[in-house]
């Protein structure tokens, strides 16, 4: 059993800044062929990530949640040039990287897909939480490879589900990744800044 916690942030405005990868059309409707079973076969107070915000975070630049000395929006007008610049050419060095999703699992934050974190993925995380630094703050990449499905409006007791009706798992190949600012939770509204080819890959 896992008790769940509401999530703070949902659908209001934040500031964040995020290099992201978003699924292509098949995959994008397995997720949400997904997300309606899990609905269905569920008793649980889910709100449901909207098709179009649904990603898998490689790494977060600035969290809406961090708390430092100015605003990230001022942050990010000091740094974020130089970031974008270290991003894009670490991105451009990794080579493409195969994930599969085929897990379901729920934390008392979200319901999510994982997968498997190859080694590549690995690394550009690791180096891009060691090139990005504001005074003494660092950002901490994500432990594991995931897209998360739902959060959570209620505080209740979630029993162990088996949410896997079939539809997994979910192949994709990571080819290009997108640099962003968010702007409404969960990704609802977006300003994208960069979109970095991995090694490799031609463009679209």
């Amino acid at each position: 059993m896992i008790r769940t916690k509401v999530d703070p942030l949902w659908f209001k405005r934040c500031c964040a800044f995020h290099l992201q990868f978003f699924p292509d059309r098949e995959a994008l409707s397995k997720l949400c062929d997904l997300q309606e079973s899990i609905e269905r076969n569920s008793t649980a107070p889910l709100l449901r990530v909207p098709a179009t915000s649904l990603h898998m975070t490689v790494a977060t630049l600035l969290n809406a949640a961090t708390q430092l000395r100015i605003p990230n929006h001022e942050v990010w007008k000091r740094k974020g040039e130089r970031w974008k610049a270290i991003v894009e050419k670490l991105v451009e060095e990794t080579p493409p990287i195969e994930l599969h999703f085929d897990e379901v699992a729920a934390s008392e934050a979200a319901i999510f897909v994982r997968a498997q974190e190859p080694v590549e993925l690995r690394e550009l995380r690791s180096a891009i939480s060691d090139a990005i630094c504001f005074e003494h703050w660092r950002p901490t990449p994500p432990q594991i490879a995931h897209m998360t499905l739902f959060r959570f409006s209620a505080v209740e007791w979630l029993p162990a589900v088996d949410f896997n009706a079939g539809f997994l798992p979910v192949g994709v190949r990571v080819g290009s990744l997108q640099l962003l600012e968010e702007r409404v939770y969960p990704n609802v509204d977006v300003n994208m800044l960069s979109e970095p080819l991995l090694q490799g890959r031609s463009p679209r």
